[in-house]
């Protein structure tokens, strides 16, 4: 009797069909075909009102994709009906319909995780080199269509889409795929060039696939699921499986890091790529919107990379307009595009269009501010381009009303105190700035220091461990034979001592045979005047209190100065002994990189400890390499005043959740009582000495009654 009634409840009951035909495709051939049939009727009826939703029609094609495989022999035609369908009424189709017969979100889900698949457990080079190849020929095909909707474009959009999440996925991170990426910067279908250039901009260095956490298994609720729960060899069996998939996901965690460097690191020509990206810049007419993506991105590659591509400059300048439209950007790109080899001429307009623009009294003083910002951060990448009456002009500011213009000239100041106190005024140099200003000697362009070079090794040195490391290679993927052409074999350098030329210090200099000699020490102030005294010639003391050094400060600093510089050596000692000893493994730069991950955290919680008293730095840990961010250009604002709306929607959320508002006279709901009150309640004994109870013993029977009455009228009134 229950199978007859399962049987009549069959054809309405779909999933249940559904469920029924794949674990028993024989038994329920009959009900099937009785589907299809509806199928096909429901179907001439569909195309006689396309644009119509027919939830019957949506919900066979469902059942029939799910069960043509147990029928394939019946189900031959059903793929061609639906693309027949689609190619017919793709204009006028119900989006929920439409989504239904659409396979090309199903087939590009399942191409990304087969190629995933293909390569977990090792790099499948022959399939990935092939598939890259087929993804650019994908990307070049839309190379002559300029239409968004064309097949072409789509099938172009699509094969970036694939790139895009396997560099994400760790799984495609060469610099093959980049540089297919970096192809489709210059696409004529907007939306191809929009998302490539969305990639370069944002942050790419998830190592990790976010959706493999919320893949694991909660272990502790299926232990007390297991405990509380009837104990069966099904449930068992379905524990030690989970056990097994998380020990395997904790397993994949503990192997060797392997290294996803930024896909800008990645560009085979960053210096002609960024040529033909601002060419493309100036011919083409594009959004504004699109416009700032692709200034963005050239400056960030110029940053970075320390290119030089002149006619930018000017491009940015015609720009720096208060009116313009997302100025604060521009400012920030600007800032980005700046570096320390750019020569100063052509940084030095930019800054003067930025004071004359922005840093006046007739701007507001949130323009001031952006000005003033802007001009600080690109001081600080290239400090040569600045003058010194300018810069005179500008520090002028550091008293003004506005506290967004008071800081932004304040900043300036603190920066050029490190950079080149020499160009600020003797008043605005600090006191730390005017001690060192005789040992100061401003960097010139294009001159290279040498300890900038060894900063990383410093750093390495420093946290570096003591026991061996002949087993650091252990665990690293080494390079095949099939990789690039240009990872092929080692470049052969000379290992003679005489081709290292490092430079250890700016207190030691070389002899014409290349010995070290100490450089001559400067006297220092005390011992000028002790000299004086015994006859001896030297400067002025006026000389010595023009630049702030008393005999009291002398002494401390001198020491302090001694005992830095000894440090400063020894760290430059062992960062040029680990230069010329070792060669540096992957674990070496794996550590390195979290050191300087942790250094820059530290800086960004402590910077007094981190920075050695120095300001902190302006960019922040979260934020991409060589960004600059437009809340270091606006800088800290006033709260605007509020209107009237904003201000009745502010005492309206206040009161949400309150009382209503107005006397509590009367209501029985106080926080406390009254002293009177409270007497009431006490015991005679203690009231017994009080003013009001004796005198109260003395009142006569009129007294009372006089009393009574008015206590009684007044209770009345209060109701």
């Amino acid at each position: 009797m229950g199978k007859r009634n399962r049987a009549a409840v069959l054809p309405t009951n779909i999933p249940q069909l559904q469920n029924l035909i794949k674990r028993d495709p024989r038994s329920y051939k009959e009900e099937f075909l009785q589907q299809l049939r509806h199928f096909d009727s429901s179907r001439a009826i569909f195309e006689l009102k396309p644009e119509e939703l027919s939830t019957d029609f949506q919900d066979l094609i469902n059942f029939i994709a799910q069960v043509s495989p147990c029928y394939p022999d019946e189900t031959k035609e059903f793929p061609e009906q639906i693309i027949a369908l689609l190619s017919k009424h793709y204009q006028v189709l119900n989006p929920e319909l439409r989504r239904t017969m659409a396979l090309r979100d199903i087939l590009y889900n399942h191409i990304v995780n087969d190629i995933k698949n293909s390569n977990q457990k090792a790099k499948n080079n022959k399939l990935n080199k092939t598939l890259q190849g087929f993804m650019y020929t994908m990307l070049t095909s839309a190379e002559g269509t300029a239409g968004n909707g064309s097949e072409n474009a789509i099938a172009a959009k699509r094969s970036l889409d694939v790139c895009i999440e396997l560099y994400r996925k760790n799984i495609w991170n060469d610099a093959k795929t980049v540089n297919v990426i970096a192809h489709a910067c210059f696409s004529p279908v907007t939306k191809i060039m929009v998302t490539a250039l969305q990639f370069f901009l944002g942050n790419n260095e998830d190592d990790e696939d976010s959706d493999d956490d919320d893949e694991l298994p909660d272990i502790k609720a299926l232990q007390h699921k297991q405990m509380v729960s009837k104990k069966t060899k099904a449930k068992a069996k379905q524990m030690e499986k989970t056990l097994a998939t998380l020990k395997r996901k904790q397993r994949s965690k503990k192997k060797a890091e392997t290294f996803n460097f930024s896909a800008l690191h990645l560009l085979n020509d960053p210096q002609g790529f960024t040529e033909k990206l601002y060419t493309h810049l100036s011919s083409v007419r594009e959004r504004h919107e699109v416009q700032l993506m692709i200034m963005n991105l050239i400056s960030r590659i110029i940053g970075i990379h320390k290119l030089t591509v002149l006619g930018l400059y000017p491009y940015l300048q015609k720009r720096l307009q208060p009116t313009q439209k997302d100025v604060t950007q521009i400012i920030a790109i600007t800032a980005q595009a700046s570096h320390d080899l750019v020569p100063p001429d052509v940084i030095e307009p930019i800054i003067r269009t930025l004071a004359n623009n922005f840093v006046t009294e007739h701007c507001a003083a949130e323009v001031m501010a952006a000005g003033l910002n802007g001009i600080r951060e690109i001081s600080s990448r290239c400090p040569l381009a600045m003058e010194a009456t300018l810069l005179q002009d500008l520090t002028e500011y550091k008293n003004h009303r506005d506290k967004g213009v008071m800081m932004a000239s304040r900043s300036l100041i603190g920066l050029f105190r490190e950079v080149n106190p020499e160009l600020l005024k003797k008043k605005d140099r600090g006191r730390s700035a005017t001690m060192n200003m005789r040992e100061f000697k401003p960097s010139l362009y294009g001159e290279n220091r040498g300890e900038g070079d060894l900063a990383d090794l410093q750093l390495l040195a420093e946290n570096a461990d003591e026991d061996g490391d002949e087993n650091d290679w252990d665990g690293w993927e080494e390079a095949s034979e099939d990789e690039d052409e240009e990872e092929k074999g080692w470049v052969n350098v000379s290992d003679d001592e005489a081709d290292l030329n490092i430079k250890l210090s700016d207190d030691e200099s070389e002899d014409e045979d290349g010995n070290k000699k100490p450089k001559t020490k400067r006297i220092s102030a005390n011992k000028e005047r002790r000299m004086k005294k015994k006859g001896v010639s030297s400067k002025d003391e006026e000389d010595d209190k023009e630049d702030g050094v008393t005999e009291e400060d002398d002494e401390e600093t001198k020491a302090k100065r001694q005992q830095a510089e000894t440090e400063r050596k020894e760290r430059l000692k062992a960062a040029q002994l680990m230069a010329t000893t070792k060669i540096l493994t992957p674990a070496d730069f794996a550590k390195l990189e979290a050191l300087k991950l942790q250094k820059q955290a530290d800086q960004k919680v402590n910077p007094t400890k981190a920075n050695s008293g120095k300001r902190p730095a302006p960019t922040d840990v979260d934020q991409a390499e060589g960004e600059v961010s437009i809340g270091s250009i606006i800088g800290p604002r006033k709260k605007a005043k509020q209107d009237y709306a904003e201000r009745m929607e502010s005492i309206k959320s206040g009161r949400e959740g309150r009382e209503k508002f107005g006397s509590r006279k009367g209501s029985n709901e106080r926080g406390s009582t009254t002293n009177k009150e409270k007497s009431k309640g006490k015991n005679f004994m203690m009231m017994a000495h009080k003013r009001e109870v004796r005198e109260k013993k003395k009142l006569s029977l009129r007294d009372k009654q006089i009393q009574l009455h008015a206590h009684i009228k007044k209770q009345k009134m209060r109701k």
